[in-house]
């Protein structure tokens, strides 16, 4: 009977998407639903976003701590607690909650084997946490995913139970943990441009600080957290990047990333990616005006377009203008397919790579990203002399400076080129499974 109704109002759901709180609630069924598909026995009072830390000592000790008659309090209230402490008195000796259980949090809907409607999931795991006095005074990096299931392709269950916005109360709710977690470090905001606005206007309302805060890794249109972490040391691009598109007005979203940088006075390391458009002069232009201070920076994603191979000068371009960042010691810049030299990174199907001719062909393509590789270094040192280390797609060359002030730059293929592509893509027999280096 109860199956029969959960069946009507997932059906009624289904044809009314509007109606949100509905969908909210019998989203609230889905995780107790699969926990009893998956053990009609198990009856756990561990709260979700705690088995979701994956936690080794959770894992290890799973079953004996839901045999416990209130897991939560056990695990969420201090021993101390005059609340609860007589319900805390008397359990084993043997579980002893490890001191950094709480100190990375989880909330993601889409991610390894975890498939939950976004707003429902968020404010579950929210709900949780903030019954959860441990966690809010001893986390110190928060992990934020909230993937809304919309669109003709989106999974089926997710997507009927997904609301079009997030319950009022979320960003309330929000605000209220984010305060209280006095000894967050680590911030990532991972939602999509049309998710994040839901939580602009609330915030910038409330006016709070985060003190602690000195890392935040931010998806696109989610730039007014930066505002609010007075001590921020990192700023770096995070989930849902990759969109295209802007504001209405057409404001590019990721010219307001860096202009917010500029609050950040502390900031000594910022990385964005340049989505599909890529990196442009006028992007280092306005990095240059947001962080002069800047130590540490990423250049992500492309120079140009990520579309197509490019060969002008925008990577010189982009390099004289940096130069103008004084402090700069190091820089990260992507594969040198992406740096508009000229380079189209070879074949991207595996089949071209397959057999002894396609090792051959591995090896060009390797020997063509070296040299690539070795062009944009020199193009780095020539206009940023000062600095200290630079890698491009994670690979750093040795620097050495002679007293007459000739640089010079050392990459693992340096005089054995011929070498070193057969390191990278050595002849084995073709029945053999070749593991293949990184090029």
């Amino acid at each position: 009977m109860k199956i029969a109704i959960l069946l009507s109002l997932f059906a009624t759901a289904m044809a009314f998407p509007g109606l949100s709180s509905l969908q909210t609630w019998l989203a609230s069924f889905q995780q107790p639903i699969m926990n009893l598909i998956e053990n009609p026995y198990r009856k756990s009072t561990i709260p979700q976003f705690i088995i979701d830390t994956q936690h080794p000592w959770i894992l290890a000790n799973q079953r004996k701590l839901e045999s416990l008659l209130n897991a939560e309090v056990f695990l969420c209230f201090n021993r101390n607690s005059d609340s609860h402490g007589n319900e805390i008195e008397g359990i084993e000796a043997d579980l002893e909650i490890p001191p950094d259980l709480y100190e990375n949090l989880t909330i993601d809907n889409h991610c390894a084997d975890v498939f939950r409607p976004g707003w429902p999931n968020a404010l579950e795991r929210l709900t949780e946490i903030n019954r959860c006095p441990l966690a809010l005074a001893q986390v110190k990096n928060l992990h934020l995913g909230i993937y809304v299931y919309r669109g003709a392709n989106a999974d089926f269950w997710p997507k009927i139970l997904e609301p079009s916005h997030p319950p009022s109360k979320l960003p309330a709710l929000f605000g209220d943990i984010l305060e209280s977690m006095t000894r967050l470090e680590s911030l990532t905001w991972a939602m999509g441009r049309e998710e994040a606005h839901f939580f602009e206007e609330p915030f910038m309302a409330r006016n709070f600080s985060l003190l602690s805060v000195t890392s935040l890794e931010l998806g696109p249109s989610s730039h007014y957290l930066v505002g609010m972490c007075p001590n921020l040391e990192r700023l770096e691009s995070g989930g849902g990047w990759y969109e295209s598109g802007g504001y209405s007005d057409e404001t590019d979203w990721r010219v307001l990333f860096i202009q917010s940088a500029a609050s950040a006075t502390k900031l000594k390391r910022f990385a964005m990616d340049g989505s599909f458009a890529g990196w442009s002069p006028a992007l280092a232009t306005e990095a240059v005006k947001a962080m002069p201070q800047i130590e540490n920076l990423g250049i992500r994603g492309s120079v140009g377009s990520s579309y197509i191979t490019e060969d002008n000068d925008k990577f010189k371009d982009i390099l004289k203008i940096l130069a103008q960042l004084n402090n700069l010691t190091q820089i990260d810049l992507p594969y040198s397919s992406r740096l508009a030299l000229g380079f189209d990174g070879g074949a991207w199907c595996g089949n071209a790579y397959e057999g002894k001719g396609g090792r051959e062909y591995g090896r060009v393509v390797a020997e063509e990203s070296a040299e690539t590789t070795e062009k944009a270094g020199d193009m780095v040192m020539r206009s940023m002399r000062h600095l200290k280390r630079f890698e491009i797609r994670e690979l750093a060359p040795n620097i050495t400076r002679a007293e007459n002030g000739t640089v010079t730059l050392v990459w693992p293929w340096t005089g054995r080129m011929d070498e070193w592509t057969f390191e990278v893509w050595p002849e084995e027999p073709d029945f053999e499974e070749v593991e293949y280096g990184v090029m």
